[in-house]
């Protein structure tokens, strides 16, 4: 009979050695969220610097995407400073467990996730790869130095990737909660503005984890994959071609080198508190109505006037609910106008797909127009008004169908959804040890 580290290893998935923040740490400071998120803003990183102040924080140990051009000067403070918590006690050892944890938010009563060690060996984010661990959308290579650079000189492991599997009689959550009474109380915290309330079980018990074992073993036996990434792509495609330079310089029991892992945080997709959002454009600085002008010529597409943001908004969803297969609609925000952008691709199954057809191209001949990618429709109607902005409103995919349609068409186009609200994403927390 194989043993639970036998078959969780069948499964892609290791029980890591746990870092907690030493027990008189403020974990509200210590806690911040994924470093790409509110990219385009600035004010939000530097009042979540004001809040934190001189107070050991996963801040210091990450690069908000809002900095990326203070990458040479930043990347050598974050591997001093993840240094300086390990060695000066900062970070102290928990043991060897799953981390189970529920958090409770302004939009859902309850999100529950699971912290384990994931086998960089069963993923691949090459084109095609049909692995046990598969990415949700393409990699950009040219996104990966700057994560690559931090990674290849840190001791430490933090993580805000978020990984699905697909458990529709939610047998591991379930199992997990029945035994929470037995379980080791390691966090309970808020976290500060719309984050929520973040709680946190250590899962040590060895018949307990080989029940886990089990029940992951009999869903691989039922899926084309197990692990699908949901959050985090690029930063576990950093881990995974650093492992692989680790894994070519070869050495004695280099399979067993702690890098060969990732630390990510697994989510059951058919969680009632895990709900796709959809990801929308802005694009700054540019002539309006040349683009619009552009945009009306385009093979296939047609402009049609909203009323208002809601009517927009009401009228992209119900399109995309009751479309037929080549028509899609994304909705367009500028100062004072909005308008409905129907694209007819019958070779494409996405709206991100057929308007990206063109977006990409465009902006390939306009290199002074910059792209970014917003979660929330505050944001997006905020940075849509400011003037040479425009916006574009992306409708939802259904999650119901999710894993059958990284099947068919594998990894989907770059931020085709989002998992959860911004404030909703993972917030670093748990550590663990990436050199020998």
């Amino acid at each position: 009979m194989s043993s639970p580290k036998e078959k969780l290893a069948s499964c892609g998935l290791a029980v890591p050695e746990i870092l907690m923040p030493e027990t008189n740490i403020d974990l509200s400071k210590w806690a911040v969220i994924a470093c790409d998120q509110f990219s385009s803003d600035k004010g939000y990183w530097q009042k979540v610097q004001q809040y934190v102040d001189d107070s050991p924080s996963t801040l210091n140990m990450i690069l908000p995407e809002c900095y990326l051009d203070q990458s040479e000067k930043r990347v050598p403070e974050i591997n001093k400073t993840m240094r300086t918590y390990l060695n000066k006690g900062v970070l102290t050892a928990a043991g060897s467990g799953f981390v189970y944890m529920n958090r409770a938010t302004s939009w859902v009563k309850s999100r529950k996730g699971l912290m384990v060690a994931l086998d960089l060996e069963d993923y691949s984010y090459e084109k095609g790869a049909e692995c046990q661990i598969r990415p949700t959308e393409g990699t950009v290579l040219e996104r990966l130095p700057v994560r690559a650079a931090i990674r290849e000189n840190a001791v430490l492991d933090i993580p805000h990737i978020l990984v699905l599997f697909d458990d529709s009689e939610n047998k591991i959550f379930s199992l997990l909660d029945s035994k929470k009474a037995e379980m080791k109380n390691i966090y309970d915290f808020d976290i500060p503005g719309e984050g929520g309330h973040l709680t946190g079980y250590f899962v040590q018990d060895s018949s307990l984890i080989d029940k886990l074992a089990d029940i992951f073993v009999q869903l691989k036996e039922k899926s084309d994959f197990l692990f699908a990434v949901g959050d985090g792509n690029h930063s576990l495609g950093a881990a995974k071609q650093l492992w692989e330079k680790i894994k070519s310089q070869a050495g004695e029991d280099i399979m067993n080198h702690p890098a060969r892992w990732a630390l990510v945080e697994l989510e059951n997709i058919h969680d009632p508190g895990l709900n796709f959002e959809p990801i929308h454009r802005v694009l700054f600085d540019l002539d309006r109505d040349s683009f619009l002008s552009d945009l009306k010529s385009f093979t296939g597409f047609q402009l049609e006037k909203a009323l208002s943001f809601s009517d927009m908004k009401e009228k992209v969803n119900k399109l995309t609910k009751q479309s037929s297969t080549g028509l899609h609609t994304i909705g367009i925000v500028l100062k004072g106008s909005h308008y409905l952008l129907k694209m007819k691709n019958a070779s494409v199954s996405l709206a991100a797909e057929a308007f990206h057809n063109f977006l990409d191209s465009w902006l390939i001949k306009n290199s002074n127009t910059e792209v970014d990618y917003i979660h929330g429709e505050e944001v997006l109607t905020e940075l849509s008004s400011q003037d040479k902005n425009i916006g574009f409103y992306l409708p939802g995919i259904d999650k119901s169908s999710f894993f059958s349609l990284i099947t068919k068409k594998g990894a989907l186009p770059r931020k085709t959804f989002s998992i959860g609200e911004a404030e909703e994403k993972r917030y670093y927390l748990e550590c663990r040890k990436i050199i020998r």
